[in-house]
């Protein structure tokens, strides 16, 4: 699951680490100690000891985490339903995924209703905000609703769909260690994900968009990932956008597998419909 960053992105335009004392002390008791030398020591030796992996192992470790090709293989689609919480209100929000690149975003509050989908060739949207019809999306926008749609990602046989993905090393973020990999989708998007050197789940996404017509930087935050059938999914996401000083949480509450879905949905133009 690629970019629900838009998500968030579409929310905001509808809508216009600190560390504590204690916190300090504790660090400077870890010097005075002499720990401060282990954890390096021990940090050292975590780097020493993956060096030499190569992206083509990171990235089938990567498979195998969220449950591995015979188990993704399996799935043709897949519905979420769930709510999307901002400093302003909350919306609830559904999405449904079908090979090879189908989906569609459903946002509302009240009588608030927003829509985002791609049929496989066109990209288009519904914004209350800019009257109530569809319309086309273009540029960046379209390029990110499409890069949204790749049903697996695109750290999955990304050759095979014509991304490119450079290993960058190791970075450590707060506590964590990850595997930096940046990826250059088709559509000429970049990001960068945030893989944990343990687990080999994403637990981060960073990137730009477009908002009133700036570039920003954006940062997702991923985390509670759940085992659903035979794949491992995020249940979890925290949106952090440049110049917008309120995180937005989008919170996964059901999953469907290969439900019954009918194609015409994604097509434009579609009137908005429940998904729930």
């Amino acid at each position: 699951m690629r970019k629900y960053l838009t998500i968030s992105v579409l929310v905001f335009t509808i809508l216009i680490n600190v560390r504590t004392a204690s916190t300090l002390a504790i660090a400077e008791d870890i010097k005075k100690t002499g720990i401060e030398v282990a954890l390096q020591e021990t940090e050292k030796e975590e780097t020493k000891s993956n060096s030499k992996i190569t992206l083509k192992e990171i990235l089938k470790k990567y498979y195998q985490a969220i449950g591995g090709p015979k188990a993704w293989q399996a799935v043709d689609s897949y519905k979420f339903a769930g709510s999307m919480y901002t400093k302003e209100t909350t919306f609830k929000t559904a999405a449904v995924f079908m090979r090879p690149d189908l989906c569609r975003l459903d946002f509302q509050a009240g009588n608030l209703y927003f829509m985002e989908s791609f049929d496989g060739k066109i990209p288009w949207q519904m914004n209350p905000g800019r009257g109530n019809r569809a319309e086309i999306l273009k540029g960046k926008r379209a390029k990110e609703m499409i890069d949204t749609c790749d049903f697996e990602g695109p750290l999955i046989n990304h050759k095979q769909k014509g991304h490119k993905i450079k290993y960058l090393g190791k970075e450590k973020i707060e506590d964590r260690w990850g595997y930096v990999l940046e990826v250059q989708f088709k559509t000429g998007n970049t990001d960068t994900y945030y893989l944990d050197t343990k687990t080999f789940l994403p637990f981060m996404v960073k990137g730009k968009t477009i908002i009133q017509d700036q570039i920003v930087n954006t940062t997702i935050n991923i985390s509670e990932y759940i085992e659903i059938g035979d794949i491992i999914i995020a249940f979890s996401y925290e949106f952090l956008v440049d110049g917008n000083p309120s995180p937005e949480i989008l919170k996964i509450k059901t999953i469907q597998l290969n439900s019954e879905i009918d194609d015409t949905i994604f097509k434009l133009p579609k009137r908005p419909q429940d998904m729930r």
